[in-house]
């Protein structure tokens, strides 16, 4: 599934997106278990798995993120009425997967409830013509182990060149960790933001590579594909946005100093833009049929799309945070006693994120932050 959401990356530019492979993964590979041999060979290279084990993986991928502590998930499928499942596809489903195809809003109903109010709309619209709807559903919430500071962005202040939004924050925290920063490939800086729960997100920031080349080398971490060079072993080499240095401190305690910008981000997907990338081309034919498993009825394909929300902010990874801190000298500082390593890193320019399922190492949503960076 990483390696999809890798190849999807690689296909979209340098502005502000977000995209889920994990939600379009089981979606291809239950569509693949319905297909006759050359759809299902065609479904089958970018699933990466075969035809006759593509149903089963689906339901354990969508089992995967329904059982997680900070991950839901959901399958639905809607038929007209007199467009019956073919019956030995159907009977592994759980029964609360099928449904009736009624209108739009029992599916933008849906969409809401499935997200918690994240995506209110389901993201196509059903006409007189439709016969079934396949659809997936996924969320990530999560809260950080240590929150962030935020305060509002002030042009031209926050970064050198940056013009600050007024609808986004600047965040910063310091913690004592080093191990959450590292270097990969000795091209990438990747810093992990942990959470409450089993979600984190890894923040990827690369010098002058693209969007795709800086999201591929964190995906290709998450199944040990990538050099890895921690912080606490990088001297004063440091990497693109991470400097490192000596300093003289009161306390014993390395300090790990982080800052980037709030975001939030939402964006829609037509997937048969990407029909060959994502295997389509044979369902996707409407003047025939290359799903004969999936019902008596010949089907194919029309449309697809996905919506995508990602929000990173002080508290979490997911809602919309406010915060003022007001901070004064209580004190005489303390006597600077300790020789410890201080670590800070900038995320000062456009930047990747992955939410990463940390039992499994999926990446459920990836995405590229670029508009807090924009000019006017």
């Amino acid at each position: 599934m990483n390696t999809l959401t890798a190849r999807w990356c690689d296909r979209l530019g340098g502005e502000d997106y977000a995209l889920s492979g994990a939600g379009l993964w089981p979606l291809l590979a239950l569509l693949a278990s319905a297909a006759d041999d050359p759809a299902g060979a065609e479904l089958a290279a970018v699933l990466g798995r075969p035809t006759d084990t593509a149903q089963q993986e689906a339901l354990e991928v969508i089992d995967l993120l329904r059982s997680g502590e900070s991950t839901t998930a959901a399958l639905g499928i809607w038929t007209r009425r007199g467009v019956p499942l073919d019956d030995d596809w159907a009977s592994p489903l759980p029964k609360e997967v099928v449904g009736a195809l009624t209108d739009q809003a029992a599916l933008d109903q849906w969409a809401d409830k499935q997200t918690g109010g994240l995506i209110d709309k389901f993201p196509l619209g059903i006409t007189e013509e439709t016969l079934l709807v396949l659809a997936s559903a996924l969320t990530a919430r999560v809260r950080w182990r240590t929150p962030f500071e935020g305060y509002p962005r002030v042009r031209g202040e926050t970064w050198t060149g940056d013009p600050g939004p007024a609808d986004q924050q600047s965040l910063s925290r310091t913690t004592s960790d080093l191990s959450i920063a590292a270097v990969l490939d000795d091209a990438v800086t990747r810093v992990v933001v942990e959470s409450d729960g089993d979600v984190d997100v890894h923040l990827l920031l690369g010098a002058d590579q693209s969007p795709a080349e800086i999201l591929g080398a964190g995906l290709r971490e998450l199944s040990g594909q990538a050099q890895v060079r921690p912080a606490a072993e990088a001297g004063d080499r440091g990497g693109p946005g991470l400097t490192m240095e000596r300093r003289r401190s009161p306390r014993p305690e390395d300090i790990v100093e982080l800052t980037l910008p709030s975001f939030e981000i939402r964006t829609r997907h037509n997937l048969l833009d990407n029909r060959v990338l994502f295997g389509l081309g044979l369902v996707t034919d409407t003047t025939t049929s290359h799903l004969p498993r999936l019902s008596p009825i010949p089907v194919a394909i029309s449309a697809g799309a996905q919506d995508v929300l990602a929000r990173f902010f002080a508290e979490g990874f997911e809602a919309a945070a406010v915060t003022a801190f007001d901070l004064v000298a209580g004190s005489a500082p303390p006597e600077a006693r300790y020789d410890v390593t201080y670590a800070s890193v900038d995320f000062g320019r456009p930047f990747g994120f992955l939410a990463v399922h940390r039992p499994s190492r999926l990446a459920v949503v990836a995405g590229w932050v670029k508009s807090p960076f924009q000019q006017d």
